[in-house]
């Protein structure tokens, strides 16, 4: 059987290709789960919550920087494989027009975090 029809392959191309929708997914689960949790509770200060939330918006925005320039390091790290020749240009093209508009998502809430106060609405 060849390897580009294995099941790690098609999972890791398939995770590839929603890198970035992924870990827009984590930004707002981050975001939503842990801004709610800790106004709810009260259990820190409401600008020490704007803080650790963007600070976790900063990191996952980096990290989906990060798959944006090493696309093969992406792939060989979630396929164990390189990229079959005829197929590379598309995967990179589809996986980066993807990260990019997550990357934008995820820095347009992290402006609405900076911006707006974490806990008015739970008030």
């Amino acid at each position: 059987m060849d390897d580009r029809h294995s099941v790690r392959q098609m999972m890791g191309t398939f995770l590839f290709l929603l890198t970035g929708p992924i870990l827009w997914a984590a930004q707002l689960t981050a975001i939503y789960g842990a801004q709610s949790s800790l106004c709810a509770f009260a259990a820190l200060p409401q600008h020490v919550i704007g803080g650790v939330v963007l600070g976790i918006s900063v990191l996952v925005i980096i990290a989906s920087a990060l798959t944006l320039l090493w696309p093969g390091a992406v792939f060989r790290l979630l396929t164990g494989t390189r990229p079959p020749e005829d197929q590379s240009r598309f995967l990179f093209a589809v996986m980066r027009l993807l990260g990019a508009l997550s990357t934008l998502a995820m820095v347009y809430f992290a402006l609405a975090v900076a911006i707006l106060p974490g806990c008015a609405d739970l008030r």
